[in-house]
């Protein structure tokens, strides 16, 4: 993995951009080395998440899968479409 950005005491802090080695990428915010805040997640088959994370987890935002399907989160909730 490879991570360009902010950092802070030795961890991601701030803005950033982490690859991957299975070639998925995220690029956004950061704190003490969790995804935290906005950003987006490009997995490495081309479905992509975006919104806002929380400790490192999906927390508001919406997945978009190749197949144009999309799905919506809210609070750490999967909403059914």
């Amino acid at each position: 993995d490879k991570y360009v950005g902010d950092w802070k005491d030795g961890l991601p802090n701030g803005q950033g951009t982490k690859t991957y080695s299975d070639g998925s990428k995220y690029v956004g915010e950061f704190k003490d080395g969790l995804k935290n805040g906005q950003g987006t997640y490009t997995f490495s088959d081309g479905d992509k998440y975006v919104g806002e994370y929380k400790d490192g987890k999906m927390w508001n935002g919406k997945y978009y899968f190749k197949s144009g399907r999309i799905d919506t989160q809210v609070n750490g909730e999967w909403i059914n479409q």
